[in-house]
């Protein structure tokens, strides 16, 4: 399967279900919109994040592909807003 270069920003620690600071570059391998919510795989474990950016040219990254995770997971993010439940989408 192909995988989508997409940029994503994580949920803050500190205020729930904000979505705030920079920017991370991930492959994906399911097919995500902007504002989908997913989960990504981190130095620190999984967080919940927000798809702020699609199809990001592959020479974008050149000096980061060695180091780049994919994001598997798509939440449902009116669960997830209305109930704080993570579930897949």
């Amino acid at each position: 399967m192909p995988k989508n270069i997409i940029k994503v920003k994580y949920e803050s620690d500190f205020k729930p279900k904000i979505f705030e600071g920079k920017g991370y570059t991930y492959y994906s391998t399911i097919n995500v919109v902007l504002d989908d919510y997913v989960i990504a795989p981190t130095p620190f474990g999984e967080k919940i994040a927000k798809v702020i950016e699609t199809n990001i040219a592959e020479s974008e990254i050149e000096a980061i592909k060695p180091y780049m995770k994919t994001i598997e997971h798509k939440i449902d993010k009116n669960k997830f807003l209305k109930e704080n439940i993570v579930e897949a989408a």
